[in-house]
């Protein structure tokens, strides 16, 4: 099948499923209705990892629409077949997950128009289809979230999410009109003239469009500072929706951005340092707020704005590299980080977010939950291997990402200019690390205080599982280990995909443990760290950067241990000191014995970065306990957005103000109107 079957496959899918399901539920029928949408749900998932085999290395189609409306053009995305695989594995993971809750049934009418759009999506490599699917793919996101549950907090947050949508799509939509020639029209619906009309625009305009192209699908990737309909609408969404949401709609975002590159994006470079900086400062904020944050779902929604800065600061340094220093291997470093990321966020968080389903019965408070390892260990397992994933424990695939991109950062470019460029990069990396650092805590506080430690609840019985429900919730966490000790087999089928990204087509790895001769120029940091027989190469190497020893990461950590050990020890011998479980925090009633809360786990950070977060600190006390409650300013919300909410509601009441029938104060607005007209023109004049 080639991409407009597969397309009117998707289209054909949809309307079928959903009005299949209507018939069935409308005619009394509500378990064969479930039954329907679920069986409808895994055909498409599995749909999806079968096209993935007919994405790969496919040729555009081309589909005959009536004047005078072009033809369009169907062409994979950049990585459409492992976004396909992915989408699959997820949404079939989706299936088995929803089916035994009681609100299966308004989940599977949120994912299934949202697998048929990520389905079309994928073809939208070259064209007008990129925007129409665009599109289709962000009201579908609207309505995968308001249909789940009905609250005016769920309409705010989709309100906020369609409206940046909405913005996103009409930035896309300007870019690439700017694009088109002045003396041709959509025509012909493909790229290909864009790209040729893309030559002839200076660089300051190239920067431009990119900016406006990078936005646009930014919005839905979480880039800084378009992201803030992600804290507010995936808490309210179901887990495996906001999963769905969090690892694989960004991940197609960054797609999106990589096939307008290829279009536009040869000629600038300003427009990287500027996503440089973005991504830095979501990195670091994104960080920040969640580790600060009680709300079990918002943690991990700020934590994929951290995930996704590195992503975009990722993209920014390959760019860069690849324009300063074309020959270096930075730019493949850089840039096989920011998909070994996407593929590893994909999965781990999808598991975070369903496990939140499963601790939501009881409090979506963190100072709520407590000891649920004992009544799940198939979630707590889940939940640990998904949190070392994204904390960037060894050998898992976050440890491999983020060691990619501070390697990136690390490897000075070759060239006495480019000193300047280099110190700028090893400046946002330090901010990188600092970043990752905070955010394993956040990740080491969330699974803590919900899965270790005395529980916090009311004493129910323990909530029976299925092993369908199991099997749903650890499936994506393959992601985790392919991208980790499957590395070797990955990056280079990945660097094959990306051969027209990549300005260099040295190695990123080296077959050191197959042929150890291979590895003699270069610098044997890393090399064997995953021993990976018959692989094409064992791990990737950095250049021109060495310690020596391949193992002085196991030798630093056991340094370390023994410091924290030696300072444990010390204060073990003060009788007057009392050591704190820092997981038995927040236990409700409060008393003496248990007035530690999740806030105190994070007091030193909040202390640090006091300035950041604004603080405010009120001193209460109850049944003979004195603690602090800390007020935390979230200023992209409050400082940011919140002004330009008040000025929008203050022009709508205005206008209706104008509507009101008073016509003096119609006649007054419409001199005011005329005269700004005129010192307009006379100063453009």
């Amino acid at each position: 099948m080639n991409g407009a079957d597969w397309t009117l496959g998707w289209l054909g899918y949809v309307v079928v499923t959903l009005v299949g399901g209507g018939v069935t539920a409308y005619v009394g029928s509500k378990r064969g209705s479930r039954l329907w949408l679920f069986g409808f749900l895994l055909l498409g998932a599995i749909a999806l990892c079968v096209m993935a085999f007919s994405v790969n290395g496919a040729s555009a189609t081309y589909w005959a629409l009536p004047a005078p409306w072009p033809t369009l053009t169907f062409r994979p995305l950049p990585f459409a077949a492992l976004w396909s695989f992915l989408a699959g594995l997820l949404f079939f993971a989706s299936a088995l997950l929803a089916m035994e809750r009681p609100d299966a049934q308004r989940i599977f009418y949120a994912l299934i128009p949202l697998l048929s759009a990520v389905g079309v999506y994928l073809w939208s490599g070259d064209g007008l289809m990129l925007i129409i699917s665009w599109e289709f793919l962000s009201a579908v996101t609207y309505l995968g979230l308001v249909t789940t549950r009905r609250s005016r907090s769920v309409f705010n947050a989709g309100w906020t999410l369609l409206a940046l949508s909405e913005f996103g799509g009409i930035l896309l939509l300007v870019a690439i009109v700017w694009l088109i020639p002045t003396h041709a029209v959509l025509l012909n619906d493909s790229f290909t003239a864009l790209k040729t009309s893309a030559l002839a625009h200076d660089p300051l305009t190239a920067n431009i469009i990119m900016i406006l192209a990078v936005l646009a699908f930014g919005v839905k990737a979480g880039l800084f500072p378009v992201m803030i309909w992600m804290p507010a609408a995936e808490p309210e969404a179901p887990g495996m929706v906001a999963g769905v949401f969090s690892g694989l709609i960004t991940a197609l975002a960054v797609s999106g951005i990589l096939a307008f590159i290829s279009i536009a994006g040869r000629h600038g470079v300003a427009w990287a340092v500027i996503l440089l900086v973005l991504g830095v400062l979501g990195t670091f904020s994104g960080a920040l707020y969640s580790v600060v944050s009680r709300h079990v779902k918002r943690i991990l929604a700020y934590s994929t704005l951290e995930i996704m800065g590195m992503v975009f600061s990722a993209m920014a340094i390959w760019r860069i590299a690849s324009w300063t220093d074309p020959s270096n291997v930075v730019a493949s470093l850089a840039l096989d980080a920011a998909v070994i990321l996407l593929i590893v966020h994909a999965g781990s968080k999808f598991v975070l977010f369903a496990v939140t389903d499963y601790s939501g019965r009881w409090s979506q408070m963190l100072d709520g939950l407590g000891g649920l390892i004992h009544d799940s260990r198939t979630a707590g397992i889940a939940a640990l291997l998904a949190v070392a994933a994204l904390g960037a424990f060894p050998p898992l695939g976050g440890f491999v990402g983020e060691w990619l991109l501070l390697e990136s950062v690390l490897k000075p470019l070759t060239g006495p200019s480019h000193a300047a460029i280099h110190l700028g990069l090893m400046v946002a990396g330090a901010v990188l690390a600092l970043s990752a650092a905070i955010g394993v805590a956040a990740y080491l506080r969330w699974y803590g205080f919900i899965f270790l430690g005395m529980p916090r609840r009311t004493k129910t019985a323990p909530t029976e599982t299925s092993r369908a429900w199991g099997v749903g919730l650890v499936l994506p966490l393959v992601t985790a280990f392919v991208a980790g000790p499957g590395v070797p087999w990955l990056l280079p089928w990945v660097n094959h995909l990306l051969a027209s990204y990549l300005t260099t087509q040295a190695a990123v790895i080296a077959p050191s443990y197959l042929q150890p001769s291979s590895a003699a120029p270069l610098i044997p940091i890393g090399v064997n760290l995953i021993r990976a027989p018959g692989a094409p190469g064992s791990e990737f190497f950095p250049q021109a950067f060495s310690v020596n020893n391949p193992y002085v990461l196991w030798w630093m950590a056991l340094f370390l241990t023994s410091i924290v050990a030696l300072i444990r020890y010390g204060f073990r011998r003060h009788r007057g000191m009392r050591l704190v479980n820092p997981w038995n925090g927040g236990a409700e009633p409060l008393v003496a014995r248990a007035s530690w809360s999740a806030e105190g786990f994070t007091h030193p950070i909040r202390l640090a970065f006091a300035r950041f977060y604004g603080l405010e600190r009120a001193r209460t006390h109850t049944s003979g306990v004195h603690f602090y409650r800390h007020t935390i300013i979230y200023r992209l919300e409050e400082q940011g957005y919140r002004p330009l909410l008040v000025t929008a509601q203050w022009v709508a009441a205005q206008i209706r103000r104008m509507q009101s029938g008073r016509v003096n104060q119609y006649i007054a607005w419409v001199w005011l109107s005329a005269l700004l007209a005129i010192c307009v023109a006379l100063v453009l004049r």
